[in-house]
């Protein structure tokens, strides 16, 4: 069968190859900036990533189990790369399959690691879910990491990288939120062009019209860069009625890199720590010494997300994936590599989080679903679930 938005998708897939030739020629953001090509290739790259992505369920959702409740599941997909664990996951387990609102992030949208996929419309329409989906970066790459190892032979179409949500119920209305975010860092390092959002929805419940919102924040930088992240975030919400649930990665790792001397703290921590103190800190980013204050800027504005927490993490640390262990000379890196192998098994990170503001929190609940993630399974990153009571 032809696919109906198929034109789109190759004008996209010419914009998509045309900037990433165009950005190959610049070696930092600094000199791109400096460029008198840049105001013309900010205006193309803002178009490339503008607007939100809407796809209406195909036919009939299936009616919710209660409708005084919401059941809301959050998970960074890893790009897609194993669409078909996901979907599989989606498709059997028993809190996924019955979820009313799906908050995604890392979810590309044609690139090689992932198929070429549009992940997010494709998995709606096998759940039979409504979707909206927002870009954040252009990929000038095919992936990183261990991504070559589902990548299909073919280069990128879109090239994009963002964020998704999925419902039972229509989408009245969506936007990005823009954010701010180390934009330099990820063109130099990782080659990747754009900028962090958020994107909010409002879902069109039969009784009680709710507001979703997912968001990914950045996690090369401290623990006051993604507080101001979600402070911004927040107030953007500030006018929003009605309930309102808060989902994403938010990388709270606990720690502050890109300061001097971050790598030897992290690493003192990860080494000399007592597993029971730094199981406290990982697991519980929300509290103590080394808490994450965006918990803060969350309380404050009227969130809870306690009820829905529990001391599980969602992602086993890889020290091969951090770009500090990458910047050390060779002969160091062999040596650290070694040396934190032990330390990589202690490095359990809750990173992913739902909150909420205006629902019963005293009905709420919530865990993290175990056995999906790791090393050739469904994503690095473990699922949160949380059932939600309307007031």
């Amino acid at each position: 069968m032809n696919d109906p938005n198929e034109p789109t998708r190759t004008a996209a897939t010419a914009e998509a190859h045309a900037l990433r030739a165009a950005f190959s020629r610049f070696p930092s953001l600094v000199v791109l900036h400096a460029s008198a090509d840049w105001p013309r290739l900010r205006e193309r790259l803002d178009a490339h990533l503008d607007g939100v992505r809407l796809t209406p369920a195909l036919g009939a959702s299936r009616p919710a189990t209660d409708p005084s409740r919401v059941r809301v599941a959050h998970w960074n997909l890893e790009h897609g790369n194993r669409f078909e664990a996901i979907a599989e996951a989606f498709r059997t387990h028993p809190f996924l399959s019955e979820a009313d609102v799906v908050s995604l992030n890392e979810v590309d949208l044609g690139m090689a690691r992932s198929g070429n996929r549009d992940v997010a419309a494709e998995l709606a329409a096998r759940l039979g879910l409504h979707c909206a989906w927002g870009a954040m970066f252009l990929e000038s790459t095919r992936g990183r990491d261990d991504d070559s190892i589902t990548a299909v032979a073919e280069d990128n179409r879109e090239s994009l990288f963002g964020l998704a949500l999925l419902s039972r119920w229509p989408i009245a209305a969506s936007r990005l939120e823009p954010l701010p975010g180390p934009e330099a860092l990820l063109f130099d390092r990782e080659r990747m062009a754009g900028r962090f959002v958020a994107l909010v929805c409002e879902i069109a419940h039969p009784v009680t019209p709710f507001t979703a919102v997912t968001v990914h924040l950045e996690v090369h930088r401290t623990r006051a860069h993604r507080a101001a992240q979600m402070r911004l975030l927040l107030e953007s919400l500030a006018g929003v009625g009605g309930p309102l649930v808060l989902a994403g990665d938010w990388n709270t790792h606990s720690f502050d890199r890109g300061r001097r001397r971050a790598l030897l703290a992290a690493t003192w921590a990860l080494l000399a720590q007592p597993s029971r103190v730094l199981s406290a800190r990982l697991a519980r980013p929300d509290r103590g010494p080394h808490g994450e204050p965006l918990f803060d800027a969350l309380r404050q504005a009227g969130f809870v997300w306690e009820p829905y927490v529990d001391e599980e993490p969602t992602l086993a640390l890889r020290f091969s994936r951090l770009g500090e262990v990458h910047a050390l000379p060779r002969p160091l890196r062999t040596l650290a590599s070694r040396g934190l192998a032990w330390a990589e098994r202690r490095a359990r990170l809750r990173l992913d989080w739902i909150a909420t503001r205006g629902f019963r929190a005293d009905l709420g609940r919530g865990h993290t679903l175990t056995g999906l993630d790791g090393p050739g399974l469904a994503s690095d990153h473990a699922p949160v679930v949380a059932e939600l009571a309307f007031g």
